[in-house]
């Protein structure tokens, strides 16, 4: 591993989300205000799969716009906040391409390229693939507001 990576615990103390919400595993490797790269695995028991009685659906794609924008707020903290502080995120608008459907077994590679990055928020590039194919190609927008804790 890099030694710019993120372990799940390191992941927990920037993200607010916590299981099963909490869609990102790792960050393998990242470089502030340049690029960013995490993995998402995707089990046979995801809890957005399947219908609860062994029928397995493909990765939902609004579930990519998300794994999206929490490798974004990884990215946009390890560069621009750097610190416990834990920021209010807003997003903004996103533009989303899908090329191919991900499904269990699949390790989404997720790749963060910056885009403009600002204290007060920015815009990031992000591409997903899965077993060297394409699954969806990210914009998202969005906004910072720290806590005064």
């Amino acid at each position: 591993m890099s030694a710019n990576s993120l372990t799940l615990k390191e992941i927990e103390e920037i993200l607010p989300q916590r299981y099963p919400f909490l869609l990102i595993d790792r960050v393998l490797d990242y470089k502030e205000n340049d690029f960013l790269i995490a993995v998402k695995n995707i089990t046979g028991n995801e809890w957005a799969l399947g219908d609860g009685q062994g029928h397995v659906d493909d990765f939902p794609q609004m579930l990519l716009v998300e794994v999206a924008a929490q490798a974004a707020i990884i990215f946009h903290h390890e560069s621009v906040i750097k610190s416990k502080k834990k920021p209010q995120y807003f997003l903004g608008k996103v533009e989303v391409e899908f090329f191919h459907a991900a499904q269990a077994g699949d390790q989404l590679d997720i790749k963060v390229l910056a885009g403009k990055i600002l204290q007060a928020g920015g815009y990031s590039d992000i591409q997903i693939e899965a077993q060297g194919k394409k699954v969806s190609s990210i914009r998202i927008f969005y906004g910072t507001k720290l806590n005064n804790d």
